[in-house]
Protein backbone atom coordinates (compact mmCIF):
# COMPACT_ATOMS: atom_id res chain seq x y z
CA UNK A 1 0.00 0.00 0.00
CA UNK A 2 1.25 3.40 -0.61
CA UNK A 3 2.64 5.47 2.63
CA UNK A 4 1.73 8.93 2.62
CA UNK A 5 4.38 11.60 3.68
CA UNK A 6 3.99 15.01 4.83
CA UNK A 7 6.66 17.91 4.21
CA UNK A 8 5.84 20.31 7.59
CA UNK A 9 7.17 23.58 5.47
CA UNK A 10 7.19 24.92 2.23
CA UNK A 11 9.95 26.30 1.49
CA UNK A 12 12.92 26.30 -0.59
CA UNK A 13 14.11 22.76 1.07
CA UNK A 14 10.97 21.80 2.07
CA UNK A 15 9.54 21.91 -1.64
CA UNK A 16 12.48 20.25 -3.44
CA UNK A 17 12.77 17.47 -0.79
CA UNK A 18 8.55 16.93 -0.98
CA UNK A 19 9.45 16.69 -5.18
CA UNK A 20 12.09 14.19 -4.17
CA UNK A 21 10.09 11.75 -1.90
CA UNK A 22 7.21 12.27 -4.53
CA UNK A 23 9.51 10.92 -7.39
CA UNK A 24 10.76 8.02 -5.77
CA UNK A 25 9.47 4.98 -7.40
CA UNK A 26 8.98 1.39 -6.60
CA UNK A 27 12.22 -0.70 -9.21
CA UNK A 28 9.66 -3.43 -10.14
CA UNK A 29 6.84 -1.64 -11.74
CA UNK A 30 8.00 2.09 -11.61
CA UNK A 31 4.77 3.50 -9.64
CA UNK A 32 5.41 6.02 -7.06
CA UNK A 33 6.44 4.54 -3.87
CA UNK A 34 4.74 7.25 -1.32
CA UNK A 35 1.67 10.37 -1.54
CA UNK A 36 3.18 13.20 -0.64
CA UNK A 37 1.24 16.17 1.05
CA UNK A 38 3.56 19.40 1.47
CA UNK A 39 1.71 21.61 4.51
CA UNK A 40 2.41 24.90 4.48
CA UNK A 41 1.36 27.86 7.49
CA UNK A 42 -2.81 29.02 6.83
CA UNK A 43 -1.37 32.75 6.37
CA UNK A 44 -0.95 35.02 2.85
CA UNK A 45 2.56 33.65 2.24
CA UNK A 46 1.50 29.98 2.43
CA UNK A 47 -2.34 30.14 1.53
CA UNK A 48 -0.16 31.65 -2.13
CA UNK A 49 2.06 29.11 -2.35
CA UNK A 50 -0.04 26.42 -1.95
CA UNK A 51 -2.25 27.71 -4.39
CA UNK A 52 0.44 27.96 -6.98
CA UNK A 53 1.68 24.01 -6.33
CA UNK A 54 -2.21 23.25 -6.48
CA UNK A 55 -3.04 25.23 -9.69
CA UNK A 56 0.28 23.34 -11.43
CA UNK A 57 2.82 26.55 -11.34
CA UNK A 58 6.27 26.06 -10.30
CA UNK A 59 6.24 28.26 -6.95
CA UNK A 60 10.44 29.13 -6.35
CA UNK A 61 12.90 30.67 -8.31
CA UNK A 62 15.20 27.87 -10.11
CA UNK A 63 17.60 26.87 -12.55
CA UNK A 64 17.30 23.64 -11.84
CA UNK A 65 15.98 21.83 -15.15
CA UNK A 66 15.83 18.66 -13.55
CA UNK A 67 13.99 19.85 -10.30
CA UNK A 68 10.87 21.50 -12.20
CA UNK A 69 10.87 18.55 -14.15
CA UNK A 70 10.19 16.25 -11.70
CA UNK A 71 7.72 18.83 -10.11
CA UNK A 72 5.71 18.42 -13.27
CA UNK A 73 6.01 14.76 -13.47
CA UNK A 74 4.86 14.07 -9.70
CA UNK A 75 1.85 16.73 -10.31
CA UNK A 76 1.17 14.40 -13.83
CA UNK A 77 1.40 11.27 -11.96
CA UNK A 78 -1.19 13.21 -8.80
CA UNK A 79 1.20 11.60 -5.94
CA UNK A 80 1.81 15.59 -4.72
CA UNK A 81 -0.39 18.09 -3.49
CA UNK A 82 -0.30 20.97 -1.27
CA UNK A 83 -2.56 21.98 1.45
CA UNK A 84 -1.82 24.73 4.53
CA UNK A 85 -4.88 21.62 6.48
CA UNK A 86 -3.39 20.37 9.01
CA UNK A 87 -5.82 17.74 9.29
CA UNK A 88 -3.59 16.38 6.94
CA UNK A 89 -0.90 15.32 9.40
CA UNK A 90 -3.56 13.03 10.61
CA UNK A 91 -2.72 10.79 7.39
CA UNK A 92 1.08 10.79 7.77
CA UNK A 93 2.96 7.51 7.91
CA UNK A 94 6.06 10.03 7.68
CA UNK A 95 6.28 13.43 8.75
CA UNK A 96 9.30 15.21 7.44
CA UNK A 97 9.52 19.17 9.39
CA UNK A 98 11.33 21.72 7.51
CA UNK A 99 10.51 24.40 9.34
CA UNK A 100 12.80 27.81 9.24
CA UNK A 101 14.28 28.36 12.89
CA UNK A 102 14.00 32.18 13.44
CA UNK A 103 17.51 33.59 14.12
CA UNK A 104 18.54 36.83 15.31
CA UNK A 105 22.18 36.99 14.26
CA UNK A 106 24.19 39.19 16.43
CA UNK A 107 27.87 37.64 16.64
CA UNK A 108 28.59 35.79 19.82
CA UNK A 109 25.16 36.93 21.05
CA UNK A 110 22.91 35.41 18.38
CA UNK A 111 19.86 33.82 19.56
CA UNK A 112 17.39 31.10 18.43
CA UNK A 113 13.68 31.58 19.03
CA UNK A 114 12.66 28.65 19.38
CA UNK A 115 8.56 29.81 19.38
CA UNK A 116 7.18 28.81 15.96
CA UNK A 117 9.24 26.05 15.92
CA UNK A 118 7.88 24.56 18.67
CA UNK A 119 4.22 25.32 17.60
CA UNK A 120 4.48 23.34 14.69
CA UNK A 121 6.12 20.82 16.42
CA UNK A 122 3.48 20.29 18.98
CA UNK A 123 0.80 20.54 15.94
CA UNK A 124 2.37 17.52 15.32
CA UNK A 125 2.16 16.00 18.56
CA UNK A 126 -1.53 16.78 18.46
CA UNK A 127 -2.71 15.19 14.91
CA UNK A 128 -0.11 11.95 13.89
CA UNK A 129 -1.10 8.68 14.44
CA UNK A 130 1.01 6.82 17.25
CA UNK A 131 3.35 5.26 14.44
CA UNK A 132 4.18 8.38 12.27
CA UNK A 133 7.56 9.03 12.01
CA UNK A 134 8.78 12.22 12.57
CA UNK A 135 12.02 13.21 10.82
CA UNK A 136 13.17 16.48 11.31
CA UNK A 137 15.29 17.98 8.73
CA UNK A 138 15.65 21.56 9.87
CA UNK A 139 19.23 22.46 10.90
CA UNK A 140 19.15 22.54 14.14
CA UNK A 141 21.53 22.90 17.48
CA UNK A 142 22.90 19.70 19.14
CA UNK A 143 20.45 18.39 21.83
CA UNK A 144 17.11 20.18 20.20
CA UNK A 145 15.95 16.87 19.15
CA UNK A 146 16.27 15.36 22.52
CA UNK A 147 15.62 17.96 24.77
CA UNK A 148 12.96 20.13 22.77
CA UNK A 149 11.20 18.27 20.23
CA UNK A 150 11.09 14.44 21.38
CA UNK A 151 9.39 16.16 25.15
CA UNK A 152 6.97 18.25 23.37
CA UNK A 153 5.84 15.07 21.50
CA UNK A 154 5.09 12.72 24.76
CA UNK A 155 3.75 15.57 26.22
CA UNK A 156 0.92 15.29 23.43
CA UNK A 157 1.07 11.65 23.19
CA UNK A 158 0.41 11.32 26.85
CA UNK A 159 -2.55 13.36 26.68
CA UNK A 160 -4.01 10.91 23.59
CA UNK A 161 -2.52 7.74 23.89
CA UNK A 162 -1.57 5.04 26.59
CA UNK A 163 1.35 5.78 28.51
CA UNK A 164 3.43 3.14 27.26
CA UNK A 165 2.97 4.67 23.55
CA UNK A 166 5.93 6.73 22.47
CA UNK A 167 6.67 9.12 19.56
CA UNK A 168 8.91 7.64 16.40
CA UNK A 169 11.48 10.71 16.43
CA UNK A 170 14.25 10.74 13.88
CA UNK A 171 17.04 13.43 12.62
CA UNK A 172 18.42 13.92 8.90
CA UNK A 173 19.60 17.09 8.71
CA UNK A 174 19.13 18.50 4.86
CA UNK A 175 22.08 18.34 2.75
CA UNK A 176 21.34 20.55 -0.31
CA UNK A 177 22.80 22.78 -2.62
CA UNK A 178 20.83 25.20 -4.61
CA UNK A 179 22.00 26.17 -8.00
CA UNK A 180 21.66 23.69 -11.54
CA UNK A 181 21.98 20.25 -9.32
CA UNK A 182 19.56 21.17 -6.84
CA UNK A 183 17.48 17.85 -6.65
CA UNK A 184 20.44 15.84 -7.40
CA UNK A 185 22.03 17.17 -4.24
CA UNK A 186 19.20 15.93 -2.63
CA UNK A 187 19.01 12.53 -4.20
CA UNK A 188 22.87 11.48 -5.02
CA UNK A 189 24.63 12.60 -1.92
CA UNK A 190 24.92 10.44 1.71
CA UNK A 191 23.02 11.55 4.45
CA UNK A 192 23.76 11.62 8.35
CA UNK A 193 20.73 10.38 10.45
CA UNK A 194 19.75 9.01 13.83
CA UNK A 195 17.29 7.98 15.78
CA UNK A 196 15.40 8.31 19.51
CA UNK A 197 15.51 4.65 19.80
CA UNK A 198 16.45 1.73 17.45
CA UNK A 199 13.45 1.34 16.06
CA UNK A 200 13.43 4.91 14.81
CA UNK A 201 17.00 4.54 13.31
CA UNK A 202 15.96 1.70 11.34
CA UNK A 203 12.71 3.26 9.97
CA UNK A 204 14.70 6.13 9.25
CA UNK A 205 17.31 4.45 7.19
CA UNK A 206 14.94 2.34 5.31
CA UNK A 207 12.84 5.44 4.52
CA UNK A 208 16.02 6.85 3.12
CA UNK A 209 17.20 4.51 1.45
CA UNK A 210 14.19 5.08 -0.91
CA UNK A 211 14.58 8.31 -1.88
CA UNK A 212 18.37 9.05 -2.08
CA UNK A 213 20.89 6.67 -4.40
CA UNK A 214 24.29 6.90 -3.13
CA UNK A 215 26.03 4.77 -5.58
CA UNK A 216 26.17 7.71 -8.01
Amino acid sequence: MTKTVCVQGLGFVGFAMAIAVASAKNIDNQEPLYKVIGVDLDNEVGRKKVKEINEGKFPISCNDKKLEKAYFDVLEAKNFEATTNIDSFKTADFVIVDINLDVDIKGEYSKINFQNFEKAIKTLGQNIKKDTLVIIETTIPPGTTEKLIYPSLLKEFKKRFAKDIKPKLAHSYERVMPGPEYIDSIREYPRVYSGINEESANQVESFLETIIDTSI
